[in-house]
This record gives C-alpha cells, structure tokens and sequence, in this order.
C-alpha cells in the first residue's frame, strides 16, 4: 500500500575550505532534488571546527514508500530523520526484512573497515618506532648524544624523544652515562 509519507531530515558534511563544503552540500541536495520530492530546506551557517566546517540542512521529503525513506537513509545518511506523518505507518514484513539485513550488512562493512584500518595503524606505528629506533641508532653510532643533541636531530620533543631512548635502554640497543647516550656494545 502506498502512502505519502513526511519526513524531515538533517544531512552533515565536514570539510574544507569553508567555500567547498558549502558547494558540495548545495550541489548534494540539488542532486537530490532531481530523485525525491523535497518541500523545503534550509541551510545553516558553516561553522569551523578545528580545521574543517561542519554545514547542515534541515530538509523536508515527501516519499510515496518505506522502501524509498530507508533507501534514502541509507544512501544520503541523514544524522537525524523524523517522519512527519502519517502517525502510523503499514508496510510489508519483506521490506522490514530487507532493511535489517541492509542495516546488518552496513554495520559487518563499517565493523570491517574499522579493524582494517587499526591493522594498519598499528603497522603503520611499529614501522615508525623502529624506523626512528634504527635512525637513533645511526646518530649514535657517530658520536655520544645528549637529549637535546638527539632531538634537534630527528625533529622530535625533548619530553618524547626521552620516551624513546627509555625504551631502547630497556631494550638493551643503547645505553646512558652522563647525560650522554651512546650504542651499547654487544657482549
């Protein structure tokens, strides 16, 4: 049974610079206006926010299907959606069904994704930490270093680059005597 029915919307983007973010929302919702029925919209103020804008807008939607609202939650995906009327909505336990199998196949994507990049991450963070072990290693092989010596060097705090040496102590790869620090001599 088809039935029109009302929504009101709120679609974000962050970007930058504040001019691109604005075009980008406003080409965004032209497009939109082109596939839905849209009966109003109104835009907000980009706000910066660290180095990006955050913009919104506020739209209302006419759809003549359930079907049609959680496609268009899913493709456009609204930060909030609130449906105007009717009170009360019927449609077919099929379509139900394919939304919560759409949502949970959203949520395995979203849930792969995020693993994917911590993988990563952390690869990208252990390659980094002995790229800057190896590179200590070389500055010390020259000559004894104090902190500030090693940090001048590799562009790091003084505060951090301590961290570091900490660790290679431990680690038996350099030693400290003095305020100087030096490769240990393998036994």
């Amino acid at each position: 049974m088809n039935q029109k029915i009302e929504i009101r919307a709120i679609i974000e983007m962050l970007g930058a610079p504040k001019e691109h973010i604005e075009k980008t929302l406003k080409d965004y919702i032209e497009k939109l206006k082109n596939e839905q029925t849209i009966t109003h919209t109104e835009y907000a103020e980009a706000e910066q926010k660290g180095k990006f804008y955050s913009i919104f807008v506020e739209i209302e939607m006419e759809f003549t299907n359930m079907e049609d609202v959680l496609t268009f939650c899913f493709d456009s995906m609204p930060s909030s959606v609130e449906i105007m009327s009717p009170e009360k909505l019927s449609f077919e336990a099929n379509v139900l069904t394919g939304f919560l199998n759409d949502l949970q196949a959203k949520i395995h994507q979203v849930d792969a994704l995020i693993k994917d990049v911590s993988a990563k991450q952390q690869l990208l963070d252990t390659n980094a930490l002995n790229i800057l072990h190896n590179f200590i290693h070389h500055l010390l092989k020259e000559e004894n270093k104090t902190i500030k010596q090693i940090s001048d060097k590799i562009g790091i705090g003084e505060k951090e680059t301590e961290s570091f040496l900490n660790i290679m102590i431990k680690k038996g790869l350099i030693k400290e005597d003095g305020g100087k620090y030096s490769v240990a001599s393998k036994t």
